[in-house]
Parts: C-alpha cells; structure tokens; sequence
C-alpha cells in the first residue's frame, strides 16, 4: 500500500512514534497530519492497544492491515471511514457506529478517513493471545454467527461489520479519549479498567440470542429508506407516524425495524443523528446556537441537556476541547 511505511523493527534505528507494537498495529508513515490526527497511542497491556484519532487531516489516511491476528473494536464518535477487506464488501461506519474485525496475519485491508472532515475513533485491538487471555468467550466463532451476512471474505477467517453503539459504548469511547488521571501507573490502570469494560460491551452483544427479524425482505428496504432518510434531512421534525407514511410502513413495522437494527425508536435515532452532526459541525468551528437551531433543536437548553447526556460535556466544553474560542 502506498503509505504504509517500508520499516522494520529488527532495524538498528530508534522505533518511530507510529511503530512500538507491531502485534495489533500496522505502521504509517510519519506525517504531519498523522502526527496531528493521532490524540492518544497506548499500549494497555501485553498484546491490547489503544489508539484514538481525533482532528481535521488534510489529506486522506490511509491505515493497512495489521499484518496479525487481531480482534478490533472501533467506535466512531465523529465522521465517517470506509474499510475494505482484500476484494470483499466494503463498510461504510459514520459517527454513532460500533465497527467490530476480525484480522487474519495474510489479510489485505484499508481503513480510510477522509480529509478535510473532523473524526474521532476509538480504536482498541487485541492479538490472538491477549484475546485468549482476557475471556474465554469464543469472540470470533460468535462474531461469525451473528454477523454471518457482514463484509467477510470467501474462504478467509476475516470479517469486518458494523452496527450501531450502545449509549454505554458511546460513553466508553469518549471517556477513553481523556487522560484524566496525571500519574502514568494509574491512568495505566484506568485505561486497563475501561477497556476492559468495553470489551465486556461487546461481548454481551454477542451473546445476546438472536431473534427473528419481524420484518420481511421488502419491508427491510423500506426500513433502509427510512434510516436514509432520517440521515438525509434529520433537521426537520420527524413523528414516527410520518416516517412510517413516507416510506410505505405501518407505525408498528417502523418501530420494531428500528429496534431491530439500531436498538432504538425512531425519535432516539433521530436524537442521535443530530447530536452527530452538531458535535461535527462543533469541531469545525461554528457557534453552539447557530448549531442548535441547524440540527432541529428550538431551545437551546433542551440542546445542551441532550448533548451533556450523549457526550459527557455541553456542546461549549466540546467546542473549547478542540481549541476553539
């Protein structure tokens, strides 16, 4: 891949910032808009990393596969990507998504981030070995069953899917992204602590028994127009009784469809999708009322009540954090 680093870590060379552990990560090259991108690098513990992307790059990144066996979890807090393993499906995970892999050590994939658009991705991988060690749940083998349908190759223990996070993962990842304690040993345990419980997250979703979609081929398709078009104009008011109407679906149908994909109601979805979209549009620079009015809020304490509850700070915090006044 074009810029994956051709360096090595038996070189006699001092290691660069981007290539203290090979196991779960790949290495890219020193640039400045990684340097500016990359927010926090961590190695947890043996084998589990820790990694949190989070600015404006100018230019596309580009992040290769890990060369390893490596369980990943990514939850997107801000922007969009786009991953692609070898000539299989591609995935397409926005702001509110849980994007779970399963790499394989001959994989070839890319993850991409967009320039010129805010993200944040909490990143956590584990090897094969660290995956053993921390739990016994057959992690893959139940990735596989549930997700039977995601972006897997043919004949390839890989696998790549998306789902919607949970508020709890939401929570996990922002808190993941700080460093709220000063001393190394016990921001160490801290992060330990949390990313523990982030794996935990995931395997209770995986060891939920799955149900039997209540929806038949059809109404899914309707079930994605309806979700496209929450994302197209979520700044108007949308009951679910005219989603339901636009999109050819019985209120009923909507709200079990909505449950069944996304794990919420229609009104929670759209909550979500906006608070999405004011954090990006916060990032960027534009004042917390224009913002506000922008993604359907009329009242700017309801605003700030809702987007506290999400991200953990007022819409004001989440601005200043990104070093604008």
């Amino acid at each position: 891949m074009s810029d994956l680093a051709h360096s090595s870590l038996s070189s006699a060379r001092p290691r660069q910032p981007h290539e203290w552990w090979r196991t779960t990560l790949p290495t890219v090259p020193v640039t400045p808009d990684w340097e500016k991108t990359i927010a926090v690098l961590a190695k947890v513990e043996e084998g589990i990393s820790l990694v949190v992307l989070r600015g404006c790059p100018d230019q596309e990144l580009t992040l290769p596969s890990p060369g390893a066996q490596v369980f990943g979890i990514q939850v997107l807090l801000a922007g969009t990507s786009q991953i692609a393993l070898d000539d299989g499906p591609t995935c397409h995970p926005r702001a509110g998504s849980l994007v779970l892999s399963q790499y394989s050590d001959r994989l070839d994939s890319q993850i991409r981030v967009p320039a010129r658009h805010e993200v944040h991705i909490v990143d956590l991988r584990l090897s094969a070995d660290a995956l053993q060690r921390v739990t016994t749940f057959p992690v893959a083998q139940r990735l596989y069953e549930r997700f039977a349908k995601g972006a897997r190759i043919p004949d390839s223990q890989s696998l790549v899917v998306s789902c919607s996070a949970s508020h709890e993962m939401l929570q996990l990842a922002q808190s993941l992204s700080s460093a709220p304690l000063s001393d190394p040993s016990a921001l160490a345990l801290w992060r330990r602590g949390r990313t523990q419980e982030l794996l935990a997250r995931v395997v209770e979703l995986l060891a939920m028994p799955q149900s039997v979609s209540v929806l038949s081929p059809i109404e899914h398709d309707r079930l994605a127009r309806a979700l496209a078009l929450l994302e197209a104009r979520y700044f108007e008011d949308w009951p679910a009784a005219r989603l339901a109407q636009a999109v050819g679906l019985s209120e009923k149908k909507l709200q079990a469809g909505f449950r069944e994909c996304c794990g919420t109601s229609v009104h929670t979805q759209l909550r979500k999708l906006r608070l999405q979209q004011a954090a990006q549009r916060l990032s960027q620079g534009d004042s917390v009322t224009a913002v506000a009015y922008d993604v359907g809020y009329d009242n700017l304490s309801h605003f700030g009540k809702a987007f506290r509850a999400n991200f953990g700070v007022l819409p004001s915090e989440w601005r200043s954090s990104r070093g604008l006044r």
